[in-house]
């Protein structure tokens, strides 16, 4: 092992040990699941921003959207990052402020008080393996980083950096998360800014790397008049900017800070900085297809730092890509971990107290952990697992949130359709045609059709309620007109306002 080798592993050793620290410390504001799952609602602007802008710049946006980028250029990272940072400004600017007023936990609880009990643990079982495949994706890279560094094999590191992440996120839940979040973009940002002018001025600036790199590959939109390149190309929009619109680690991000204004705007500063930061690690992706020609680009960022950084600088390089993959991880645990405590554990047991459910949260955190564990071991595309992973909230849950904020007409009947035809349309889509076409835009869009047709059709049966005001004043749909009814009363005494 040589002495630079010796000294990176040294500096990952001392950076594991100060994000457990911060697990530990933070360990000591948990008192009940509001701290554990939202952070107590107490978050302000530079944390708010930290937390929603590092959850999302992970593995997809380093070392996935890179190597994509050293292969496609700009037409294969649509998805991440334009769509992420597309998703947090609409987010910001059309549901955080539904969201905040219901001071709910978790996305469960708005589709428990929208559409009912049997709808919503429908719904947060289809969250499980979305989160356990972007975890999965999250250590795969982890594992990548540490075997480029160290040599040791790649399983070993995959199950280093699995058990450092699960044991903070596990003391210390959201606070833990968001700390941690802080100081891991700040590190990002300082990584990215420092190697990102050095290979510019290597290669020369942006008109030589338009020069000498493949037509085509500063393309922002497809050159071509194809229908079906103009559907994918939707899709890739879409998979993210829509499909993570209901994704729960961004509810919790939303619901943390201390005021409707520093939630909303939160959130679309992170998506405006997370595009910007985004194209480092895209533009870097292809300067390294000119600079290391025969590379497979799957470590392309490492290869980088290890060739054109000295030894103190890509320590601080391979510490960013770190804080982006373990930020990204400790948020993609927490969030269905969230849902099993705090929802799941209800619904199977609903006299179950405060500490039951924390100690669920927890629970929980070790089992999805090592669920990802297994997927890693065995799927070695970053960037395909993260973007499968978000194309299932598309194809099952974002048409029933839109409709349940934006269409009052939205009923159970309705939503239960739209979640169950386009997923299994997804899935038909997906071995009828394979790869290639946008399996998950026909998904999508099956699910908005069958969800209104649906619920027009059965207005008669069921007319949903939709209040404004606090949770007693939100009808639940599921359990039938005593609730509609109780709620109207409410309403019309002046309870909600």
């Amino acid at each position: 092992m040589t002495e630079t080798q010796t000294g990176l592993i040294g500096s990952v050793t001392l950076y594991m040990l100060a994000m457990l620290g911060i697990g530990f410390w933070t360990s000591k504001k948990i008192k009940d699941t509001a701290d554990y799952i939202v952070a107590g609602n107490r978050l302000g602007w530079w944390l708010s921003i930290g937390t929603i802008f590092a959850t999302w710049f992970g593995a997809e946006t380093c070392m996935g959207a890179s190597r994509t980028a050293f292969e496609k250029g700009i037409m294969g990272v649509i998805a991440d990052p334009f769509g992420a940072g597309l998703c947090l400004v609409l987010s910001g600017v059309f549901f955080v402020k539904f969201f905040y007023k219901m001071k709910a936990k978790t996305i469960i609880d708005y589709f428990e008080r929208r559409y009912g009990k049997v709808m919503a643990r429908i719904l947060s079982l289809i969250y499980i393996p979305v989160y356990v495949g972007w975890v999965a994706a999250q250590v795969l890279a982890f594992g990548v980083i540490l075997h480029s560094l160290t040599g040791i094999p790649d399983t070993a590191c995959i199950v280093i950096s699995t058990a450092v992440v699960i044991l903070y996120t596990y003391w210390g839940g959201m606070w833990a998360v968001t700390i941690t979040d802080f100081v891991q973009m700040i590190i990002l940002i300082a990584g990215f800014v420092v190697l990102f002018p050095i290979l510019l001025k290597e290669v020369g600036g942006f008109a030589v790397m338009k020069a000498e790199l493949p037509d085509g590959f500063f393309s922002f939109y497809p050159r071509s008049f194809s229908p079906l390149d103009w559907l994918n190309y939707l899709q890739a929009w879409m998979l993210v900017g829509i499909g993570s619109l209901p994704g729960q680690d961004l509810f919790q991000r939303i619901m943390a800070p201390k005021s409707i204004r520093i939630a909303r705007w939160s959130s679309i500063y992170s998506g405006i900085l997370y595009v910007f930061i985004g194209l480092l690690p895209v533009f870097l992706g292809m300067m390294g297809r000119m600079v290391l020609p025969g590379q497979s680009g799957d470590a392309i960022l490492i290869d980088l730092s290890m060739k054109y950084l000295p030894t103190v600088l890509i320590a601080v390089m391979i510490g960013a890509l770190l804080s982006a993959i373990m930020s990204t991880v400790s948020s993609a645990i927490l969030a269905p971990a969230g849902i099993i405590g705090h929802n799941i554990v209800s619904a199977l047991k609903p006299d179950a107290g405060e500490a039951l459910k924390l100690q669920w949260c927890k629970r929980s955190i070790l089992i999805i952990g090592a669920g990802s564990l297994a997927i890693a071991l065995y799927f070695k595309n970053i960037y395909l697992l993260c973007t499968q992973s978000w194309g299932i909230l598309l194809v099952g849950v974002a048409a029933p949130m839109i409709a349940g904020v934006y269409w009052k007409k939205a009923n159970t009947y309705g939503a239960m359709a739209g979640a169950v035809t386009g997923t299994l349309a997804w899935i038909i889509f997906s071995f009828v045609l394979g790869d290639g076409y946008p399996n998950n835009l026909f998904g999508f869009l099956i699910s908005c059709v069958s969800l209104i047709a649906v619920s027009w059709m059965t207005q008669g049966i069921q007319k949903p309620l939709v209040g404004e005001g606090p949770e007693e004043c939100r009808a639940d749909s599921i359990d039938g007109d005593r609730n509609a009814v109780r709620a109207r009363k409410k309403m019309t005494d002046g309870a909600c306002s």
